[in-house]
């Protein structure tokens, strides 16, 4: 029984460590996954600063039932002190806000901790962890339906390398070979009072007789072993090490009898000894060291605030009248594992149509005759069969076939929002469909037939397209299909007018007065010969879709805008894009009107394979 106590003692008094531990395996396997396969992912889709994201959900104190444990602080930051719920950290924060604010007044630092008396708490702490930071920070305000955390100097740790003294040093020798002796003498002035700011920063350390304590916790967590923690509490190794106790009262302070080893207690006083070293000629570094653990305490204290500022907002539901009434009012969010996932209707809330309108096949259709060979086979062999392969690959379904022109579809799923990408992928299927036809350009070139041409139209809804149904079959019903009719086809006033090189689409506007103009309510007139042109909605939606940079490059002496990014196909390979942003041009009479563009754009998917190589290498 007596041994079974000491046991379940060890337990109680380890469980913040054990319970550490073992969140830190578990959340390390899921950070490595986000940080290495899932990074690429994140650049491609998300906003640069949503990249941050990641560093709030692996905050190591989601990981702690105690921010303020001991064995927590040793780990991952430094042992403030040892008395206090607050583990002596607002006595020593205090200090730095204050020299730092005094001496330095243009860093704009604002207090860790603030009295809010006057204001109205959050109502909910159902996991504790807004009562935790409340020791450091002060009572958590309710801020209704925002929710937001307020970060300031002081919370960036690589803000502090303007106390890295012995770098800065080496900065002011380069500086004077620069730019001279005055600006050396001044940056020289503006060292040194950062120096005096440290060593005063350092004074107040020492006299409240932390600064010895939070060197040894450093050492302390260099050897920190399960044996270790069978013999010892963490905090009093750090007493020891740092002056605070000595020896005897170190061996009466084991845990279960077990007194430690000459080999210990040699390793010991070589970290004493390492110490005092610390304190003496690298002092400075060292204070450093602490200041950036001081300074990642506060931004990761911040951080863990933040994220229980979500988890009170977040209800679990598990019974079923509760369920029901939520779903009723459109405010649940279902997260069923695959046993529990019911069969609902997953409706379509948004769609892209592709329509490709083949021309030259009558002309190809009559020499294949003429030679004795069958059309149909042909097409189907070199056209049709191999865009059917295609269509699994990008998530697109097949409309309807009118006549040699095809129309397909890409929908997107309410259930599904993480294949939200049907613009990207109709431009990436796009260009592979030119890809079959140029393919079969190159056959039909050795074989004496004439060439096919595609000219190729995306168009983006934000809405569900609507069905007809000619008995059990569905007929689609969207402007986004007319629309798409428009883009893919090409003026015959244009061909000996445009050269298609390296770009194969150009869109003109119809000058007041031009007899063309407003028929069929089209103001504009296209180019579009091998070419893939996508509608304004399509690429504001492929915006939102992935990350996109925008570049200036010169093509035959003239500046082209240029969006490169990278798309999911759905099978997760990525594809590179590339979209090119041009001016709508104006056409008078039976001419282009040289030198004169409207303030309005077209988009064209770039499908030259040159070009997408160079640009995306160089980016």
């Amino acid at each position: 029984a007596l041994t079974t106590n000491q046991r379940l003692f060890w337990l109680q008094r380890n469980y913040d460590s054990i319970l550490l531990g073992i969140n830190s395996q578990l959340f390390s396997q899921l950070e490595r996954v986000e940080r290495r396969q899932l990074r690429e992912l994140r650049t491609q889709h998300l906003p640069e600063q949503a990249h941050d994201i990641v560093a709030l959900h692996f905050n190591p104190m989601l990981c702690s039932s105690e921010p303020g444990a001991s064995i927590f602080l040793i780990d991952h930051y430094c042992l403030w002190g040892v008395d206090g719920e607050d583990a002596g950290l607002n006595a020593l924060n205090s200090d730095v806000e204050e020299q730092l604010t005094k001496q330095l007044p243009d860093l704009l630092i604002s207090p860790l901790f603030v009295s809010s008396s006057n204001n109205s708490p959050e109502l909910y702490d159902e996991l504790g962890g807004l009562l935790q930071t409340q020791k450091f920070m002060g009572m958590a305000i309710d801020h209704k339906s925002v929710l937001k955390e307020e970060f300031s100097w002081l919370d960036d740790p690589s803000n502090l390398d303007i106390f890295n003294i012995g770098q800065q040093s080496e900065v002011l020798r380069t500086l004077r070979k620069e730019l001279g002796f005055r600006a050396w003498w001044k940056a020289r002035q503006e060292l040194n009072a950062r120096r005096r700011v440290l060593l005063g920063i350092i004074k107040q350390m020492k006299k409240r007789a932390v600064f010895t304590l939070m060197l040894a916790s450093k050492h302390v967590k260099s050897i920190w072993s399960p044996v270790l923690a069978e013999q010892i509490e963490a905090r009093i190794l750090c007493q020891y090490l740092s002056g605070q106790i000595d020896s005897r009262k170190l061996q009466s302070r084991t845990l279960n009898g077990k007194p430690f080893t000459p080999t210990q207690l040699k390793q010991f006083n070589a970290l004493i000894s390492d110490i005092k070293l610390e304190t003496g000629s690298r002092v400075l570094e060292s204070a450093l060291a602490i200041l950036k653990d001081l300074s990642r305490f506060r931004l990761h204290l911040k951080y863990y605030r933040f994220a229980h500022r979500i988890f009170n907002r977040v209800h679990l539901l598990k019974l079923d009248n509760e369920i029901v009434l939520s779903t009723q009012a459109g405010t649940l969010y279902t997260a069923f594992t695959a046993s529990e996932t019911k069969d609902e209707e997953n409706r379509v809330v948004h769609h892209t149509i592709i329509k490709a309108d083949v021309r030259g096949s009558t002309t190809v259709t009559n020499e294949l005759l003429n030679n004795s060979l069958n059309p149909a086979s042909y097409f189907s062999l070199r056209f049709f069969s191999p865009i059917n392969k295609l269509l699994p690959l990008y998530g697109a379904n097949k409309v309807f076939l009118e006549g040699d022109a095809v129309i397909l579809s890409l929908l997107e799923h309410e259930q599904s929002p993480q294949q939200w990408f049907s613009v990207a992928r109709a431009c990436g299927l796009a260009k592979a469909m030119l890809n079959i036809v140029h393919a079969n350009n190159l056959y039909s070139e050795k074989m004496g037939l004439p060439k096919l041409e595609l000219g190729i139209g995306l168009c983006y809804s934000d809405a569900a397209p609507h069905y007809l149904y000619d008995e059990d079959k569905p007929i689609m019903i969207s402007a986004a299909i007319g629309k798409a009719d428009r883009l893919s086809s090409c003026t015959w006033k244009l061909r000996g007018l445009v050269q298609p090189d390296p770009f194969n689409v150009e869109v003109y506007a119809l000058t007041d007065g031009d007899i063309s103009r407003g028929e069929k309510g089209q103001n504009t007139i296209r180019f579009n010969v091998n070419g893939v042109l996508l509608d304004t909605a399509g690429f504001t939606k492929l915006q939102q879709e992935i990350s996109l940079r925008k570049l200036s490059v010169k093509i035959n002496a003239k500046t082209v805008v240029l969006h490169v990014g990278k798309y999911p196909a759905v099978a997760g390979k990525s594809h590179d894009i590339v979209i090119r942003e041009a001016k709508i041009g104006l056409w008078r009479d039976t001419a282009i009107v040289d030198g004169h563009e409207t303030d309005d754009s077209f988009f064209e998917v770039v499908t030259n394979r040159k070009l997408i190589s160079q640009v995306c290498t160089a980016t």
